[in-house]
């Protein structure tokens, strides 16, 4: 039995980099604002999850002063879609000696240290965990042996991620358990959503 981790996939917070659908309804400074508030959630939510945890930033940057600190180490994202960025991650973190990893991104203001301890348990009797996105999409995925399947073939950022990854699943006669529904901000009906 290894030792259970977390991989977080994040974005320098750049200005004009971050959340381009919503900086076209409320421009870029007030975008990027928001971005930081998300990547301190993520932070306050994992900080005290006793697994490992790991940052793949999209890309790492030489003046820390720009950047966001988690204080977890940091490691790149693969070049390529996201799927090959995700499956390229749990295959590194597989190669040691470990026990199930989940992988989320810095989107999900709703995510919460209980959501997360769920999704380890619920790992011992499924296969995957997944974490459906009000947008079709998932913010959390989780497994226990390196099954990549789930990232081929699918049609990143769009409605139909966690419909096809699921039949995936199902196809490769996998078990899976989904926790609850959640919203990740992506545009301003996410934004005012979550700010009500």
């Amino acid at each position: 039995m290894g030792t259970n981790k977390l991989i977080i996939f994040a974005k320098q917070p750049k200005l004009g980099k971050v959340k381009t659908r919503l900086s076209v309804s409320i421009g870029e400074e007030e975008t990027l604002k928001i971005y930081y508030e998300l990547l301190k959630i993520t932070k306050t939510v994992t900080s005290n999850l006793k697994v490992e945890k790991f940052v793949y930033w999209d890309h790492l940057t030489k003046n820390s002063s720009e950047s966001f600190d988690f204080g977890y180490p940091n490691k790149t994202q693969e070049l390529g879609d996201l799927g090959y960025k995700m499956e390229v991650a749990f295959q590194k973190e597989f190669q040691m000696e470990t026990g199930k990893i989940v992988i989320i991104g810095t989107d999900c203001p709703f995510l919460t240290e209980e959501i997360l301890l769920k999704a380890y348990k619920d790992l011992d009797h499924s296969d995957f965990i997944l974490g459906p996105a009000r947008d079709g999409g998932y913010y959390l995925l989780g497994m226990k042996t390196f099954l990549p399947f789930v990232f081929h073939s699918i049609p990143w950022s769009t409605k139909d991620v966690l419909s096809l990854t699921i039949e995936s699943i199902r196809k490769n006669n996998k078990t899976f358990t989904l926790l609850d529904e959640l919203c990740d901000i992506d545009d301003i009906d996410d934004l005012r959503f979550w700010k009500g």
